[in-house]
């Protein structure tokens, strides 16, 4: 399981079902610009346990939903014994 994506695909979908654009996320979070929503939603970045629990503060949901591997692509969720990251400072990803 690729833990950054996942976190990413349930924010975007929680964001969507909102009708929140990445923009107004971004204004509504107070401190992130558009750019860092786009690439917390791709997985390209590894959210603090701070940003998570203020990404489900603003989206009214328990934090634990940012984590919920509920209708999540297969792509993502894989073995979800298996904690993978696509984050990594040498570009590579790791266990």
């Amino acid at each position: 399981m690729d833990v950054e994506r996942l976190i990413g695909w349930n924010f975007r979908r929680l964001r969507m079902q909102q009708d929140l654009s990445q923009e107004e996320m971004a204004l509504r979070l107070g401190s992130v610009d558009q750019a860092y929503i786009s690439q917390l939603e791709s997985g390209g970045r590894n959210p603090t346990g701070r940003t998570i629990y203020r990404l489900a503060r603003v989206l009214d949901v328990n934090p634990g939903e940012l984590f919920s591997i509920e209708d999540a692509p297969s792509d993502i969720v894989g073995n979800p014994d298996e904690i993978l990251t696509s984050v990594s400072t040498h570009g590579k990803r790791r266990r």
